[in-house]
């Protein structure tokens, strides 16, 4: 299994980032529940399938013996505008995975355990991940994310990644009670 270590700039603290298995789920809702409300949360079943159909996307962040997040991606066929259809939750991955020929990395889930938020690690674990898939997938030329309009400092973080906006879904995030949100698009050449 996979075990490679990134730094952070805040503290200089070591960020270890692992494959994720299935022995992690229990983890990986656990954080699913503390970063996003109840309309923004992943099925368990559809972490599993990531975790199976694309184990170097799927990985967990370790700070000393605390595991404090987590990111998953997909390779994408890159298109000039995706569709809104391409970022349901819970779609299955195998739909759009493509490793051989996709050239663009979806990035779709990255939280933070609330405990180490404010530190810096967003940045630290957005930045290593990029690196890893980067070498390990040389072929990708971009990085697709989704993030709610609401989340200012998370659109912060991915805009000084060098993320712009390239589209906005109406209305894409629903959380019962409250009024739906707004998706934003954002999207980066790999290599920046």
């Amino acid at each position: 299994m996979p075990n490679r270590a990134i730094h952070t700039r805040a503290d200089n603290a070591a960020l270890r980032l692992v494959e994720a298995t299935a022995h992690d789920l229990d983890r990986i809702m656990e954080l699913e529940r503390q970063g996003f409300a109840a309309g923004h949360q992943e099925l368990r079943s559809a972490y599993a399938q990531r975790i199976a159909t694309f184990p170097q996307g799927s990985l967990m962040a370790w700070r000393g013996s605390d595991c404090v997040g987590c990111v998953f991606s997909e390779i994408w066929r890159a298109t000039p505008q995706p569709d809104a259809t391409h970022f349901t939750l819970g779609h299955d991955i195998r739909e759009r995975h493509d490793p051989v020929l996709g050239t663009e990395l979806y990035i779709s889930s990255m939280t933070l355990a609330p405990s180490v938020r404010g530190q810096g690690l967003g940045a630290s674990l957005l930045t290593g991940f990029l690196e890893d898939v980067a070498r390990a997938f040389p072929g990708l030329t971009s990085v697709l994310l989704l993030v709610n309009a609401n989340w200012a400092a998370a659109r912060r973080m991915y805009a000084d990644a060098g993320f712009v906006e390239i589209a906005r879904l109406d209305r894409f995030f629903c959380t019962q009670g409250a009024e739906p949100q707004e998706g934003i698009v954002m999207r980066r050449k790999m290599r920046p």
